[in-house]
């Protein structure tokens, strides 16, 4: 047998004391996007690997350490899910770009091999008899379903407060608000305890906690996600939109969701209108340069707050020039643009109860609650959430209720308007930002044992921006910067109906010119978040 010589001998000795790290190809699950991931499957990564970082995540940061409170639910098939979903990739590749993206939902979707509780205790240990349209289409893609989240009970709220979950808290600042009521799902992904996630939003519930956890929040046009399935807060005012890391993530998961549903008759506006490849080309084609962009500086705040969050967008809009985008600052309006769409958007609640009674009736027959009046006086929600109930059961029937009726005409009509300031100025977007006041502090009571949350919003302007709520236009959230209590201000650009790809074209554009996220001071990396493969 031949010796190899000495100094052959040596270097290969050294070889193999390498570390994995030197000697295989190296994912970074904190900044990697969901390209980069597929990437990385294809070439051996198994998304079991993925799911038990974000599973020892969990157990690190939710319950323990910081406590965050952002799960309500982990699924126990996640893993089974991935292996399964790795097998099937080995024989006959990937069924789309969201193959084996694990992602977490809040719990006001239906999953049927989960429960849904929309945070309520009346809800514990219940689970649909079917999933959520969206979510059916997300499992065909090849997504697993990690995780259920806290959110404001039964989404009616904007601290993420429940009677199941409790208080969820923001990773940037324990004594700030998460915003609401998509709190679980937006501080879940910023705490990295899953790829991305689902929102839904019937004033600003998609915005606001991806805002105040430093995400991109995208809220597509009214009847472009169904919303089957959701339990509901409006018939009208309802969607469901993506949180993630960065606009990449967000487009791919519209590309799946977006789409027409025979169960979700406002899906029909959506007929017509190019989505799933054109969503793509937008991330493929992103630019800023001709791009035209007015900003809408009555939904800035004018208090001593302000300044900071202001000079931040003010950072913000000196990039979008820099790179090419013709900016008009400020876009003259002629009507009170903070009033009007805060008028407009408080129209929802008249239909609530008709929307919730009927989804009650699809939870089975063995379901125990039949009406809202019924879950009103259970004894299993908040006091808030009473309240509420309590309110909406005044209401009276939608066919003899002519201010339902004004209103929803009122919102059509404010549509029209801003589609038509944006036509006579030839803009592709208006931004604004979400809100240029601090995030409110926590003000926990527990009474009963259970944190009720914090103090009202004050509706002065610059506090949550409902210009997308009101007209149904859609919109998405970035983060520009820290306000110097550490939470995020967030940048909205908002868009026209049904192009949801210039969007993503432009604000994907602006992220790759000024990226802004950073990983929270509560939850550091653990050392296992850079997978070998």
């Amino acid at each position: 047998m031949k010796i190899l010589p000495a100094k052959i001998r040596v270097i290969l000795g050294a070889l193999l004391l390498l570390p994995p790290a030197l000697s295989a190809k190296t994912i970074d699950l904190a900044t990697a996007t969901i390209p980069e991931l597929q990437h990385a499957y294809d070439d051996g990564l198994a998304s079991e690997q993925v799911v038990k970082v974000y599973l020892q995540r969990i157990a690190a940061y939710d319950k323990v350490g910081p406590k965050l409170n952002a799960i309500l639910q982990l699924n126990p098939h996640a893993l089974d899910e991935a292996r399964a979903l790795d097998a099937e990739r080995r024989l006959h590749g990937p069924r789309s770009p969201l193959h084996g993206v694990p992602i977490l939902i809040k719990d006001n979707i239906d999953t049927a091999d989960v429960t849904t509780t929309g945070g309520a205790r009346a809800f514990a240990g219940t689970a649909p008899p079917a999933d959520a349209f969206v979510i059916a289409r997300l499992r065909a893609a090849g997504v697993i379903i990690l995780a259920k989240t806290n959110l404001d009970e039964f989404a009616f709220g904007a601290t993420g407060t429940s009677s199941l979950g409790g208080q969820t808290l923001n990773p940037y600042n324990l004594e700030k608000i998460p915003g609401g009521s998509s709190a679980g799902s937006a501080v879940g992904v910023a705490a990295l305890f899953g790829w991305a996630a689902l929102g839904t939003e019937t004033g600003s519930s998609i915005r606001n906690p991806s805002a105040k956890a430093d995400l991109v929040g995208f809220c597509p046009s009214a009847g472009l996600v169904s919303r089957r399935g959701v339990i509901p807060c409006s018939i009208v005012y309802d969607r469901v939109g993506p949180i993630a890391r960065n606009v990449t993530d967000a487009a791919l998961f519209m590309s799946v969701m977006a789409g027409f549903d025979p169960g979700d008759l406002l899906s029909l506006q959506s007929l017509g209108h190019p989505v799933g490849d054109s969503y793509s080309a937008a991330l493929n084609n992103a630019s800023l340069k001709g791009a035209r962009i007015g900003v809408l500086r009555q939904l800035f705040g004018q208090r001593e707050e302000d300044p900071p969050a202001i000079t931040l967008i003010d950072a913000a809009i000196a990039t979008m020039r820099a790179q090419g985008a013709t900016v008009i600052d400020p876009l003259p309006t002629d009507i009170d643009l903070w009033k009007v769409t805060q008028d407009v958007s408080g129209g929802h609640g008249d239909d609530t109860r008709d929307a919730f009674d009927y989804y009650l009736s699809t939870r089975g027959p063995g379901f125990p609650y039949k009406t809202m009046a019924a879950l009103a006086e259970s004894g299993g929600i908040l006091e808030r959430t009473k309240s509420k109930f309590l309110n909406y059961l005044k209401a009276p029937s939608l066919d003899a209720n002519g201010e339902y009726a004004a209103n929803y005409r009122d919102r059509v009509a404010l549509r029209q308007a801003i589609t038509a300031l944006m036509d006579q100025h030839h803009l592709d977007a208006l931004i604004s930002p979400f809100q240029t006041k601090v995030a409110r502090t926590l003000a926990v009571e527990v009474p009963d044992g259970i944190a009720t949350g914090g103090v009202p919003d004050n509706r002065g302007v610059g506090r949550n921006n409902h210009l997308s709520t009101a007209t149904g236009l859609p919109t998405i959230v970035m983060p520009v910067g820290f306000n110097h209590d550490g939470v995020n201000v967030g940048l909205e650009f908002l868009g026209r109906q049904f192009d949801e790809a210039t969007l993503i074209r432009i604000t994907h554009a602006f992220e790759q010119a000024a990226p802004h996220r950073q990983l929270p001071p509560t939850t550091p990396l653990l050392g296992i978040e850079q997978l070998h493969y």
